[in-house]
């Protein structure tokens, strides 16, 4: 594994607050000061990373939860200077639990939220068992409520709407943030405006059956 230190670009742009989602999320900060872990399964999201911060680190793969079915890639980089950024703006070692926010200009959050989804969102369709009408759920996922409480204020004060939920998950720790369909759509228009190069394809081809509504 590349464990070489380098110098990482910091100044705010698009691709970086996407990046910033995901470790958010997916990623982890090691208790040495250096080293930043990203763990998916989803190959794309990897190498959007490594491709927007341009590192020449190779993957590694790892089991989880008892398997050896090793399905999930590992990028692994190291970067005093970036672990420094992401301390400075609310990320921390051990944050699934203890992230409160994360210090993202309003410019670049529809970009730092479409990293969340990405890492630990859904964007899901359903039919009403019912009306048979399409029903849309946009959703993300944090074993910190006061995170997902911070997204909620956040997401209502810059798109101007008013809804949105937050729920436990049954026996676990784990929260989930939720939108219903009109405010779910108005939320994708955002996510999506800036860029579509980096982004989950398989979710990218969700959101993109209702961005011209």
């Amino acid at each position: 594994m590349d464990r070489r230190i380098k110098y990482i670009e910091t100044k705010w742009s698009y691709s970086l607050a996407y990046v910033i989602g995901i470790i958010t999320t997916d990623g982890n900060l090691s208790p040495d000061g250096r080293h930043i872990n990203i763990t998916s399964k989803d190959l794309e999201m990897v190498q959007n990373v490594k491709d927007i911060l341009h590192l020449s680190n190779t993957f590694s793969r790892k089991a989880r939860g008892g398997s050896t079915d090793k399905k999930y890639y590992v990028l692994q980089f190291g970067s005093k200077n970036f672990y420094a950024f992401l301390l400075s703006i609310g990320l921390t070692p051990a944050k699934s639990k203890t992230i409160r926010k994360v210090q993202v200009p309003d410019k670049f959050f529809s970009d730092f939220l479409r990293g969340c989804i990405d890492g630990d969102g859904s964007i899901n369709e359903s039919r009403h068992p019912e009306s048979k009408h399409a029903q849309l759920r946009l959703s993300l996922t944090s074993a910190s409520r006061t995170f997902l409480e911070w997204m909620l204020k956040n997401v209502r004060r810059i798109y101007n709407i008013r809804g949105g939920w937050i729920t436990k998950l049954d026996k676990k720790s784990t929260q989930i943030l939720r939108f219903g369909k009109s405010d779910s759509i108005q939320i994708l228009k955002a996510m999506y405006a800036n860029s579509r190069r980096y982004a989950l394809q398989r979710k990218l081809a969700v959101a993109e059956k209702y961005l011209g509504e």
